[in-house]
C-alpha cells in the first residue's frame, strides 16, 4: 500500500473514530447547549447549521497533525459561569419565544413598508442571543480558555437582558395606549347606539388623571379608516378608532391642566370626561371624509359643524347621569369672538367647561398628525394657541394653563444647537424666570455626529452649558436615530 494511501485511510478512520467519540461523550452541558441551539433556531436553519457544523469538523481536521496518532481530546465539562451562562441564555430564549407571535412585533411582508422599532429590537434579540448559545457551543474544554470567552458571552447576554426589558416595557406601554382607544373606541359606539352606563367613561378618566401626575403626554393618533390596530385585534367601525385616539389626547391634555387649578381641582374627573365624550357626534361623519387630504367638501361641512350638537343630543338622550357635562360637549367648538361652530357663541355665552375643552382640543390637535397635514411641534401648537387666545378666540386665562406642560412637555425628543438629540425628561413650573418653559432638563441620548450615547447625559438649559433647542423631531427622525434604543419614546 502507497504512503497517500495509507495516510488517507488513517485520516477516515480518525474521522470516523472522532465523530463516534463525539456521540458517545456527550456531556449534559453538551446536551443542554444543542437543546437550546434547536429551540432558538427557525426550522429552516437547521440544516444550514448542521452544514456549518460538519465545516467546522472539516476544519479541525485540517489543523490536527495527522501524524499524531492519539485522538484529540473532546469537551467534557462546562465551567460553572459557562453553564450560567447557558441557562441565562435558555431563559432569554423561553422569553423572546413567548413574543413570537406578538402582533406588534410581526414583520411586515411588504419590503417597502417601514419595519416598526419595536419588531427590529426583538428580531436583533433573537439574533444576539443565538449567537451566545453558538459561541458557548464551539468552547473548548480548558477552564481558562473557557473563562476568558465567557467575558464577551456575558457581555452578549447583559445586551440580550437590557434589551428584552427594554422590549418588554415599550410593548406594555404600546399596549395599554392600543386598549385605551379600544376601550373608549367601543364606548362611544355604545353610546352612540343606545343607551349605557358612565362607569366606563369615568374609570378612562380616573386613569388619565393618575397618568397626570406620572406619565409622559403621548399624542395618540389613528387613521380615519381604521377598524383595528393589528389583524386579529378589536375592531370597530370607522371612524370610531381614529375619534377615540383624538378625545383620549384632549382628555390628557385636560388631565394635565387641571390637577394643580384652583377652579377645577375639586371636581377634576366632570372635564376629562366631558373630553372623551365630546366627539361622540364624529361617529356620523364618514370616514373617507376625515381622511380626506384636503378641506373638508362643502356638502359635508354642515355635518362636520353639527358634530358637537348631535353628540350632546346622544348624551341627553342615552346617558341622562352625564347631564352636567353636556353644555361642554355642545359648545367645545365655540369661540369667544363667534367665529365658532354651531351656534356661533360668543363672549359669556361660551361657559367655563367649553372654554376648558376647546383650549386642549385646538392644543391636541395640533400635535397631532392629521391626513392633510404632519403633526405641529409642541413649540409651535403652544405659540399658536396663545395667539389665538391673544386675538380674543380663545379663553386666555386657560391657554396660559398650557404653560404647566411647557414648551417643551415631557416626552419630546429635540435636537441641540450642538447636533446631538436629547429627550425632554423636567420642566421647570412657575418662577421668575420668564424663558424658563423654554429651558427644560434634558437626558442627551446622541453625540452631535448622531451616535448614541453608552448613556443618558443629564443637561439642565437653565444652568447653560452653552446648549440651546434647535427643534423637535419629527416621528420618522426619531425612530432613524433613537428607535432602535430607545423605541417608546420614537
Amino acid at each position: 500500500m502507497s504512503d497517500a494511501r495509507a495516510l488517507l485511510e488513517r485520516i477516515t478512520s480518525f474521522r470516523r473514530r472522532l465523530e463516534e467519540h463525539a456521540q458517545s461523550t456527550q456531556t449534559p452541558a453538551d446536551a443542554e447547549i444543542a437543546r437550546a441551539l434547536e429551540a432558538a433556531l427557525p426550522i429552516e436553519q437547521k440544516a444550514e447549521v448542521a452544514s456549518r457544523q460538519q465545516a467546522a469538523i472539516d476544519r479541525g481536521l485540517r489543523q490536527l497533525n495527522v501524524a499524531d496518532a492519539a485522538p484529540a481530546a473532546m469537551p467534557q465539562q462546562l465551567t460553572a459561569r459557562a453553564r450560567r451562562l447557558v441557562e441565562e441564555s435558555r431563559g432569554l430564549v423561553v422569553s423572546l419565544r413567548r413574543l413570537a407571535d406578538e402582533p406588534l412585533l410581526a414583520i411586515p411582508n411588504d419590503p417597502t413598508v417601514e419595519l416598526d422599532p419595536l419588531a427590529l429590537l426583538y428580531r436583533e434579540s433573537v439574533a444576539m442571543t443565538e449567537s451566545a448559545l453558538r459561541l458557548v457551543g464551539t468552547f473548548p474544554d480548558t477552564p481558562s480558555v473557557q473563562l476568558r470567552l465567557c467575558d464577551g458571552v456575558d457581555g452578549i447576554v447583559a445586551g440580550v437582558r437590557a434589551r428584552l426589558a427594554g422590549l418588554q416595557q415599550s410593548l406594555e406601554s404600546r399596549q395599554s395606549d392600543i386598549d385605551r382607544v379600544d376601550a373608549l373606541a367601543g364606548l362611544l359606539v355604545a353610546l352612540e347606539s343606545g343607551p349605557t352606563t358612565i362607569q366606563g367613561f369615568v374609570q378612562l378618566g380616573e386613569a388619565l388623571l393618575e397618568d397626570a401626575w406620572k406619565r409622559p403626554l403621548r399624542f395618540l393618533t389613528a387613521d380615519p379608516r381604521s377598524t383595528q390596530e393589528y389583524a386579529g385585534g378589536m375592531a370597530f367601525p370607522a371612524p370610531a378608532r381614529s375619534v377615540a385616539s383624538h378625545s383620549l389626547t384632549v382628555a390628557s391634555v385636560v388631565a394635565h391642566l387641571v390637577r394643580r387649578d384652583p377652579e377645577w381641582r375639586s371636581q377634576p374627573l366632570d372635564p376629562v370626561v366631558a373630553a372623551l365624550m365630546q366627539d361622540v357626534g364624529m361617529l356620523r361623519v364618514p370616514p373617507e371624509v376625515l381622511a380626506a387630504a384636503g378641506p373638508i367638501p362643502t356638502e359635508y361641512r354642515r355635518l362636520f359643524e353639527s358634530h358637537p350638537r348631535f353628540g350632546a343630543e346622544c348624551v341627553l338622550a342615552h346617558l341622562p347621569e352625564a347631564s352636567r357635562i353636556v353644555e361642554g360637549i355642545a359648545a367645545h367648538h365655540e369661540r369667544l369672538d363667534g367665529t365658532g361652530y354651531p351656534m356661533g357663541l360668543q363672549g359669556e355665552q361660551v361657559a367655563a367647561l367649553p372654554r376648558l375643552l376647546a383650549v386642549a382640543d385646538v392644543y391636541a390637535a395640533m400635535c397631532s398628525h392629521r391626513p392633510h397635514r404632519p403633526a405641529h411641534d409642541p413649540r409651535t401648537a403652544l405659540t399658536d394657541t396663545l395667539l389665538m387666545a391673544e386675538r380674543g378666540s380663545l379663553d386666555r386665562d386657560d391657554a396660559e394653563k398650557l404653560l404647566q406642560l411647557s414648551f417643551y412637555p415631557v416626552g419630546t425628543v429635540v435636537e441641540l444647537s450642538d447636533g446631538s438629540v436629547a429627550m425632554v425628561v423636567a420642566n421647570h413650573v412657575g418662577g421668575r424666570d420668564v424663558s424658563a418653559p423654554l429651558k427644560p432638563v434634558l437626558a442627551v441620548l446622541t453625540t452631535p455626529a448622531g451616535d448614541l450615547l453608552p448613556y443618558p447625559r443629564h443637561v439642565d438649559l437653565v444652568g447653560g452649558d452653552g446648549f440651546a433647542i434647535v427643534r423637535t423631531l419629527p416621528r420618522d427622525q426619531r425612530r432613524k436615530l433613537i428607535g432602535m434604543r430607545y423605541p417608546e419614546w420614537a
